[in-house]
């Protein structure tokens, strides 16, 4: 045997085996799409029951949550109205003279009225 014979012989069985590992690729390949397919399916299903089960109590902790939020809502709008409150009437508490160096209001804003 000649080694262009050897050699064509080994291209040959090389071609022959990567064709089966390119077979057996492709096999897998739609092995795993056909799972994934039936899988996805399952899950779906599996989803559609578990809330059609659970719908009320999802539905209840969503209720209890947008009441949650409601109160707390309410309860800072309270506290900044109260704060408001409380400012107003610290400001109006102490009234300033307008011009501090007018003579006339220091007259008028005397500590003590004996002379």
């Amino acid at each position: 045997m000649s080694y262009a014979e050897e050699i064509e012989r080994v291209a040959e069985e090389c071609r022959r085996r990567s064709a089966l590992l390119l077979d057996e690729f492709e096999e897998i390949n739609r092995r795993t799409a056909d799972t994934s397919r039936a899988l996805a399916e399952t899950s779906a299903a599996e989803m559609r029951e578990y809330w059609a089960e659970h719908a009320e109590e999802v539905e209840k902790a969503r209720a209890e949550a947008e009441e949650q939020e409601r109160l707390a809502t309410e309860a800072r709008e309270q506290r900044e109205a109260i704060a408001r409150s409380m400012a107003a009437r610290r400001a109006n508490r102490d009234v300033a003279p307008i011009d501090e160096e007018d003579e006339e209001a220091a007259f008028y804003q005397r500590k003590s009225w004996l002379i």
